[in-house]
């Protein structure tokens, strides 16, 4: 058996070492001859260590992003042949194409043409594709198309399996893998100092429009945290992409910054702390896993961060750890009845 996990995104934020952890041990123990990992950039961020150590092989793989900004007819006539080329060759060498986790399909993710005619290449090769925990949609007919050919569907919130019951595709419902990665808490004794997180992310809100008032946190008249006996400090699970938002934040409001570059440093924030807001996916995870309060603040992807609030609100964490184990259950499944 030869697996390809494709569209993993390598590039250091901790939600993608987390959720890609848990798929690769699951794919590993199915004890393939060849586990790789197609991902960007072609140079991984060292975070992404840990996920490196579970494949074969890493291969740089981009997505062409200049499809979403060329005319639809050159995308037809010049970018698809050129890329569906490409693919056949690649998938030629594998049993089965899994995609890795992730809110890319979707039409306003500039990764979704490219991965989306990833699935129909794999399935007009008779390869089994699996999507392995994804938020799904919005996405134009096409779009939905080539998700209802794939072999198997697994829908990491409640908004994407009904977003794709209501257009009459079948997955299973699942919670994000994150719920399953094994945190190991920090041994050391908490300090007196109680704070509480606040992770944001930089193309998500005006850092100019931030503002304090008696221990509440404001996008202009937004409520974005409630005041609390305890001081705010903000943080990142992705520190490249947020760090020079988040710095300008943190002084307009006199509050401390925090940047997780491991995993185990967002752990020990989160596990020190009173609780989370955020309007980053994965930090919210790690709070419910730890026992900590988890707000969830929408963002410009509503499937992801609706159904996220969702999953939080409606399980007991064993009730979300159910839910992620069947959905990774049938990722395996599915390739174990299709090679």
């Amino acid at each position: 058996m030869r697996i390809l996990v494709l569209h993993a995104w390598m590039k250091g934020n901790l939600g993608d070492v987390l959720q890609l952890s848990v798929l690769l041990s699951a794919l590993r123990n199915l004890e393939p001859a060849k586990l790789d990992l197609a991902g960007y950039p072609a140079r991984p961020a060292p975070e992404t260590g840990e996920v490196l150590q579970l494949v074969d092989r890493y291969l740089p793989d981009t997505f062409p992003w200049y499809w979403s900004l060329s005319p639809a007819f050159a995308a037809r006539l010049t970018f698809e042949p050129w890329w569906r080329s490409r693919r056949r060759a690649l998938f030629a060498g594998y049993d089965a194409i899994v995609c890795a986790p992730g809110p890319y399909l979707a039409d306003y993710d500039r990764r979704a043409p490219s991965a989306l005619s990833d699935l129909t290449v794999a399935r007009e090769l008779g390869k089994p594709a699996v999507l392995a925990s994804h938020s799904i949609g919005p996405l134009q007919p096409s779009g939905l198309s080539a998700v209802a050919r794939v072999t198997l569907r697994v829908a990491r919130e409640a908004s994407t399996l009904q977003y794709l019951r209501d257009h009459g595709i079948t997955a299973v419902a699942s919670a994000d893998l994150a719920f399953l990665y094994p945190y190991q808490p920090p041994t050391a004794q908490p300090s007196d100092r109680r704070y509480r997180l606040v992770f944001l992310r930089s193309n998500n809100l005006d850092a100019g429009k931030l503002r304090l008032e008696r221990g509440a946190l404001f996008e202009g008249a937004r409520l974005i945290a409630a005041a609390s006996e305890d001081p705010i400090v903000l943080a990142t699970s992705d520190y490249r992409r947020d760090e020079r938002f988040l710095t300008r934040a943190a002084r307009r409001l006199g509050v401390p910054l925090v940047a997780c570059h491991s995993v185990p440093e967002l752990v020990a924030l989160v596990a020190g702390s009173s609780g989370v807001v955020s309007d980053r996916y994965h930090p919210a995870i790690c709070a419910a896993v730890l026992g900590k309060p988890a707000e969830v603040l929408p963002n410009r992807e509503p499937h992801k961060m609706r159904g996220l609030q969702s999953l939080l609100g409606d399980n007991s964490l064993e009730g979300l750890q159910t839910l992620a184990r069947a959905g990774l259950r049938a990722v395996c499944e599915a390739i174990r009845g299709h090679v």
